[in-house]
């Protein structure tokens, strides 16, 4: 179990947060959107747009068991909907480590994700949509998540280390404790 996941609506910071806690542990990095980009060799926007949310959930699911079944030592930030999956869910359990869901308030996640092009879904009323995914979605990230994380007043850094704090993780050359 040599997976560290970063779960949470989108803005909660999962892809910075994820970036910087596997460079300061010298571990492989990979966002789901992002392997599923490469895989579609569409962006996530354009495969809503042409193929839909379903064949995008597909996707989805596929990019993740990919990533889940890599040896190499991995931290992976998962798209905020991929939980509303039970087999997604099961598979992030099953392999990783410790599961941290990233939170803050809707406020400051649409301070964060603004009029990002690559959010297809916050298209129209973001602050509705990010309510409506919270209620959604909440009771999933709590079901998955070994550890949490308010991450509205911290800055990246200070994320990562408390990141590294509750999950027992050691920055010595990526090696776990």
């Amino acid at each position: 179990m040599n997976l560290i996941v970063l779960v949470g609506l989108m803005g909660s910071g999962k892809t910075t947060v994820g970036r910087e806690l596997a460079k300061k542990l010298n571990l492989r990095f990979a966002d789901s959107d992002e392997l599923i980009e490469k895989h579609a060799k569409l962006s996530v926007r354009e495969i809503f747009v042409e193929k839909g949310e379903p064949e995008f959930r597909r996707l989805e699911t596929e990019a993740l068991i990919d990533a889940c079944a890599k040896d190499e030592p991995t931290v992976l930030a998962v798209a905020g909907g991929a939980v509303v999956s039970e087999k997604n869910r099961a598979l992030l359990v099953e392999r990783a480590r410790c599961v941290i869901w990233l939170d803050a308030p809707t406020s400051t996640l649409v301070g964060r994700t603004g009029r990002a092009k690559h959010r297809p879904l916050l298209d129209g009323d973001p602050v509705g949509t990010l309510n409506q995914m919270r209620s959604d979605r909440e009771s999933f990230y709590q079901q998955i998540a070994t550890h949490k994380v308010a991450t509205q007043s911290l800055n990246v850094a200070q994320v990562v280390d408390k990141v590294i704090e509750q999950c027992g993780l050691s920055t010595i050359s990526g090696e776990q404790k």
